[in-house]
């Protein structure tokens, strides 16, 4: 393979410290070494934001940026200013990759001429070590409205962006490379978001199920507190703004955008009846009935989901 192309790894960090060491070495490790990895440390107030440090001074393919606390978008959004590789992807810093991760990664890209690659990863439990999920999902190539219709599918690469990469070519201008900013009016939901916008220009993305990536499952972590913020209710416009986007370029792909909406906000709602959290409730209530039909008629589901859903909806009706 042609490894004279660059690949930045954009690396958010903030609090992490017990972890973040096993996910730059990860990065350090991989067997495709043309790597820029960008580090944004965002205000950490534990040893994060030195480790950064030791790092950039142990090897200069690792930058690190210091800003104040602001959330992950506007970490994410600082690194994009510093982006000068031929591809991008991200890498949440409580995670780590398989050793040939990238070289699988660019290697398929090349050998399909592809805009981007999506691929396969693993859950895992931080305390334990046991693998919770191993993702089985097609191989194969498709177009940019493929592969948003790949990640909005119930059993199809998920709207996350760590486990993908991306060409920057589309988005270079002038010689500067200017990637779409992530919206910081999102907590929740922020990555299909996104995504929704960065596939726009895509030609021909290449998926592999390969599992690449340890997605590490903590306790703590932000998507597995058991209680409502306001962060975590931005889901419910964030989830609107992706089916919006989506039914803007490709119209088939709002269905799956509503249905996949509609699964959110049950499982939101469910938790606001568990919580009896009436403020929660009362913020998700009126968006079942605009993304229900959707779910309902979407082949993929089952009926006995179905049947749950109906069931856990009377139960956020009267929470």
């Amino acid at each position: 393979m042609d490894c004279t192309a660059k690949l930045s790894v954009i690396v958010p960090v903030y609090n992490v410290a017990p972890y973040l060491r096993k996910c730059l070495d990860s990065l350090l490790g991989q067997s495709y070494s043309n790597l820029e990895i960008i580090l944004c440390d965002d205000g950490s107030t534990d040893n994060s934001g030195a480790i950064c440090d030791e790092y950039t001074q142990k090897d200069s393919r690792c930058l690190v940026i210091h800003k104040e606390n602001e959330g992950v978008c506007t970490a994410r959004n600082a690194a994009f200013q510093k982006v000068t590789g031929d591809y991008v992807t991200f890498v949440d810093s409580d995670d780590f990759l398989e050793p040939n991760a990238y070289e699988t990664v660019l290697s398929a890209v090349q050998e399909h001429a592809a805009d981007a690659c999506f691929y396969g990863w693993k859950r895992i439990h931080a305390d334990t070590g046991q693998i919770q999920y191993t993702f089985k999902g097609r191989t194969g190539t498709g177009t940019g409205e493929e592969a948003l219709r790949q990640a909005l599918l119930f059993n199809g690469y998920a709207g996350h962006i760590w486990n993908k990469v991306f060409s920057t070519a589309y988005w270079k201008q002038d010689g500067v490379i200017r990637l779409p900013e992530m919206d910081p009016a999102f907590a929740v939901g922020e990555d299909c978001e996104w995504l929704v916008r960065m596939l726009r220009p895509y030609r021909n993305v290449v998926f592999l199920s390969d599992c690449l990536y340890n997605y590490l499952v903590r306790s703590d972590s932000a998507v597995n507190i058991r209680k409502f913020t306001e962060a975590r209710l931005t889901e419910i416009p964030a989830r609107e703004k992706i089916a919006q986007e989506a039914a803007a370029v490709w119209p088939a792909l709002e269905d799956p955008a509503r249905a996949k909406a509609y699964a959110r906000l049950i499982q939101n709602g469910k938790l606001a009846f568990r919580l009896r959290d009436r403020h929660a409730a009362a913020r998700i209530k009126p968006h079942l009935s605009k993304n229900r039909r959707s779910y309902f008629r979407c082949g993929e589901i089952s009926l006995t989901q179905k049947l749950k859903a109906i069931a856990a909806e009377v139960l956020i009706r009267f929470t």
